[in-house]
């Protein structure tokens, strides 16, 4: 994920460089990172036990934040930075599965409060934050809409 986070930064910077930035390149850094973001959070989720009834609703609130950041900047020609977005997002994901794997290595999975797993909890909280960032870019749209 480092690796291509950083790939991410730089191919942005290249093309800058080179004056050889498109729209359609623009796409392609979303959709990539929609995909990746997609891929690694259920890939964390379902190898983490979580059980699919909170993993999917928690994969759907991810990538709607996502989505809407987007639609911001398709529909506002700027870029959105002021609300819970991609880089916590990332943030959790290497944090996340470093606890999923700490609390397996010591024999925890299994242990639950409130029914759920630590994983489910940590699954239940980037949704959380998703959520709050899907209400403060729905604020935002409205304010943009009203200048």
């Amino acid at each position: 994920m480092v690796i291509g986070g950083l790939a991410d930064a730089f191919d942005g910077i290249v093309a800058r460089v080179q004056q050889k930035e498109s729209r359609f390149g623009d796409f392609l850094d979303h959709f990539a990172d929609r995909v990746a973001d997609l891929a690694l959070a259920a890939a964390w989720m379902l190898g983490s036990g979580v059980r699919v009834e909170i993993a999917m609703p928690a994969l759907i609130a991810i990538m709607l934040n996502g989505y809407i950041g987007t639609q911001i900047e398709a529909t506002w020609k700027q870029r959105e930075y002021d609300s819970i977005g991609r880089g916590e997002f990332v943030l959790a994901l290497v944090i996340f599965p470093i606890v999923s794997y700490i609390t397996g290595a010591n024999g925890w999975r299994a242990i639950r409060g409130g029914g759920l797993t630590i994983a489910e909890w940590l699954a239940a909280a980037m949704a959380l934050f998703a959520l709050i960032g899907i209400a403060q870019r729905f604020v935002k749209a409205k304010r943009m809409e009203s200048a």
